[in-house]
């Protein structure tokens, strides 16, 4: 049998950004050739490496360590849940009786129910419920952040959130990581319905009905057992905005997350599309490579999205192996 008509077609209807030519592009992309300092901002920088939740507990407890240090105020807006972060963090902050008491700590975004009312953290299903539990509680309490430093979301304060950071002066960092259509978290194109990247990056905070895929993602996270349990995901969500990440100092993203138990790396693609991808205000992850940071992703994210088409040497196979059996 030949394979002589390649099966065509377009990118389903609700992916944001469905420019075939760039989408067919992007999959050919080397992370480990395009690492360093490449992109639109020379202090955007792209890194491939070992364990990045490592990294992350570590810019965390470094950044801790130096506000204690020069008794400094630090900012910080996190991503919620990485339990195993926050407790290699405070291991770390414990065993060094680092000070936490100039911490600030912000929310990238946080659980709402269909009525917009937000999880609270004693929730089970709150995000910030885990930094809560996995970070907070496991702090020597004479080294914890005061309770007033923790900025948590409710219903008062969803289009105020991005007020309240501004008037601290601006994140010192933010911390993020893609979902598996390419948004920023909960910031996605349809929340965020930008006619230009000028106008999406002067957004705020708010209440956003996440993508179906965003259900999808979480619903593999270990908070919801790791089952693809849809039913049990909150359908909306509370975030910050992309101005919000724009106005921080520097911007580090995470890119690690596989299936719990597989292999599988659903921000394979997304991170191409968001690095090597044009900037554009459909291809939410984009925006990074305008701003200081970094962007440190995992050798599993970093393998090749697609698997060769078997079909193409086929026919060179089976010659072979046609060889060898006629000697």
């Amino acid at each position: 049998m030949s394979f002589y008509n390649l099966f065509k077609f377009a990118p389903a209807e609700w992916f944001p950004f469905r420019e075939q030519e760039v989408l067919d592009s992007v999959v050919n992309e080397d992370f480990y050739a395009r690492q360093g300092k490449k992109f639109e901002n020379p202090d955007f920088e792209l890194k491939v490496v070992f364990e990045v939740e490592n990294y992350y507990a570590t810019d965390i407890m470094q950044r801790i360590r130096m506000s204690d240090v020069r008794d400094e105020k630090l900012v910080m807006v996190v991503s919620s849940p990485e339990n195993a972060v926050f407790i290699s963090a405070t291991e770390a902050i414990n065993k060094y009786q680092i000070s936490c008491r100039n911490v600030h700590i912000f929310f990238t975004y946080e659980y709402a129910n269909e009525k917009g009312e937000v999880a609270t953290w004693q929730s089970p299903y709150s995000r910030s419920g885990h930094f809560m539990r996995y970070f907070y509680n496991r702090l020597e309490e004479h080294l914890r952040m005061p309770m007033e430093n923790i900025h948590f979301w409710t219903e008062e304060n969803i289009d105020t959130y991005s007020d309240e950071i501004a008037a601290l002066g601006g994140a010192d960092v933010v911390y993020t990581s893609l979902s598996w259509s390419g948004g920023i978290g909960a910031i996605d194109p349809e929340s965020f319905p930008a006619k230009s990247v000028d106008e999406l990056l002067t957004m705020g905070s708010r209440l956003v009905t996440p993508m179906p895929e965003m259900i999808v993602h979480d619903s593999l996270r270990g908070m919801f057992g790791c089952a693809g349990d849809l039913g049990n995901v909150p359908p909306k969500a509370v975030t910050i905005g992309p101005k919000d990440l724009m106005a921080s100092k520097e911007w580090i993203d995470f890119e690690f997350l596989t299936a719990c138990g597989g292999n599988p790396a659903h921000q394979k693609f997304p991170l191409r599309l968001a690095m090597f991808g044009p900037v554009d205000h459909r291809n939410m992850g984009s925006i990074m490579r305008l701003h200081k940071g970094t962007c440190y992703l995992s050798p599993a994210v970093a393998e090749p999205p697609q698997s060769p088409p078997d079909f193409l040497d086929l026919e060179d196979k089976l010659a072979e192996i046609r060889s060898k059996e006629e000697k």
